[in-house]
């Protein structure tokens, strides 16, 4: 597994990762007749790709039915979000053109793919082609501008459109002209796994409803697939791994208490918060405080999750 950082001083580097096909051969096989995470057991493609135990195998599965889907690759990404900020993005590149992972998140492309920013809200289908790729407006399911919002103004941001025209070219030099993407759920609340298929075709409009049916069941099945054999891509829920202490810390920063006060609350030192605090901003990849409270109001849920420490 590779690692791939930013130049900003609060990101971690570890929480971008590129996770490739051979890093599964060295996990241990699971029986066929594992029960994937919604309690069904594997089916199709998952099932599939579970039989076979090499990279190869698995390439000479998947490709075909990507292109009888009309695809030639696809992009697999399970991301993390804070807001609008993406804090962590793990990409399975077995099936995506050679170097695309690895520069998608050397350039920082996440940032400004449209496609990225639509499927970690949407479960629908986004239609999209380089036309849309990196567009500033928020997109619908059919990759146009979602009504109401306007594009940024011509020349509003020089660096902003060469960024954009950048990542477009070098979608263009992969070969991924158009395509349609896919948000899958997880467990996790702040989590959402992204399907992108790419094709060589340069519209969107010649994807036919069937290539689209066709390409949300190899997204799904290659989402089970992974859920399954790669643990790296597919964590824990974060609640379940808290301490009580954790915990505790954790609901009283959604109320908006400092370090003294929390401390006096549990009973405990300053110090001894900051210590456990630090282990939280780790746990889930945040770097500052409101990120955590953030992050503790998504993970943490309804109000009553406060209930044992309002008093």
């Amino acid at each position: 597994m590779n690692q791939y950082g930013t130049n900003d001083a609060d990101t971690d580097a570890s929480n971008f990762l590129v996770f490739g096909d051979a890093d599964l051969d060295s996990i241990a096989d699971l029986p066929l007749d594992y029960d994937a995470p919604d309690g069904q057991r594997l089916a199709g493609i998952a099932h599939d790709l579970a039989k076979v135990d090499t990279a190869q195998a698995r390439q000479a599965l998947l490709r075909p039915a990507l292109r009888a889907a009309g695809f030639e690759s696809l992009c697999y990404m399970r991301v993390s979000r804070i807001g609008d900020t993406i804090n962590r993005l793990v990409y399975f590149n077995a099936f995506s053109p050679v170097g695309w992972a690895q520069r998608y998140l050397r350039e920082r492309f996440y940032e400004i793919d449209a496609r990225l920013a639509y499927s970690c809200r949407h479960e629908w289908p986004m239609l999209w082609d380089l036309t849309t790729i990196a567009s500033p407006a928020p997109l619908t399911g059919m990759g146009q501008p979602a009504a109401g919002v306007t594009a940024a103004a011509p020349g509003q941001s020089t660096s902003a459109a060469a960024r954009a025209e950048r990542f477009a070219t070098a979608a263009r030099d992969a070969g991924m002209m158009s395509g349609v993407s896919f948000g899958l759920g997880t467990p996790d609340a702040l989590d959402t796994c992204v399907v992108m298929f790419a094709s060589a075709q340069p519209s969107k409009a010649r994807l036919p409803d069937m290539a689209i049916g066709h390409a949300y069941a190899l997204a799904v099945g290659l989402h089970e697939f992974l859920a399954l054999r790669a643990p790296q891509i597919h964590r824990p829920t974060y609640v379940t791994e808290l301490s009580d202490i954790q915990r505790s810390i954790l609901e009283l920063v959604t109320l908006g208490m400092n370090d003294k006060d929390i401390a006096e609350r549990l009973g405990t030192s300053h110090h001894n918060v900051d210590y456990y605090l630090r282990q939280l901003k780790k746990l889930y990849h945040a770097t500052n405080r409101v990120q955590l409270a953030y992050i503790a109001g998504r993970v943490l849920g309804a109000p009553e999750a406060l209930h044992g420490v309002s008093s």
